[in-house]
């Protein structure tokens, strides 16, 4: 076989393997997001009001903002994407997080950043069917220590939702760090 024609097939073959998934992938798109797992990311999609109420210390009154979040399907709905925005002492934040569910894992993946500071974290977990809720936990190395975090996402309703973040790091026992109170958006504003 000539080289130039050796060449061809194998870019040939290349394009194919990207042009035509394998067959499990091609059934898999078919019911994309369609799934309980997925369709309980997408339920939560839209406008929401929040009000978003911070402790930073174990034991302190806690400060409370409002703001907004806008949460919309990717992919047709294999993942979510929120961006909740408010302002914090005058000072405007934006937070952005994206949220799977691995079918090969069976766990929810989640991923958050945000303009505060120069941290991802990465979670994983389950939904429980009998709390109706999620459960997700990270570790990730802050200020010298490593901190825990565990996000519970409460869907209330269908117009509403409770989201807390629990930390801790070092000796600390855990405290909530974070709490969000979601109300949708009516349609008629």
């Amino acid at each position: 076989m000539n080289r130039p024609h050796a060449r061809w097939i194998a870019v040939l073959t290349a394009v194919s393997a990207i042009a035509a998934p394998p067959a499990a992938l091609q059934n898999e798109s078919k019911t994309r997001g369609s799934d309980p797992e997925h369709a309980r990311l997408t339920a939560m999609c839209g406008g929401w009001d929040v009000e978003v109420t911070f402790w930073f210390q174990p034991g302190r009154a806690g400060i409370t903002t409002k703001g907004t979040s806008t949460i919309r399907p990717l992919f047709d709905g294999l993942f979510v994407e929120e961006k909740i925005e408010g302002t914090l002492n005058g000072v405007p934040f934006t937070t952005l997080a994206w949220t799977g569910f691995n079918t090969t894992t069976h766990q929810y993946e989640a991923t958050r950043i945000a303009s505060t500071n120069t941290i991802r974290i990465a979670e994983t977990g389950s939904y429980d069917e009998k709390s109706k809720q999620f459960e997700l936990k990270a570790e990730y190395p802050l200020a010298g220590d490593t901190w825990r975090q565990r996000t519970v996402i409460q869907p209330t309703s269908s117009d509403a939702m409770l989201v807390a973040s629990y930390l801790s790091f070092g000796k600390v026992p855990e405290w909530k760090g974070v709490e969000i109170k979601y109300t949708r958006k009516s349609s008629t504003k």
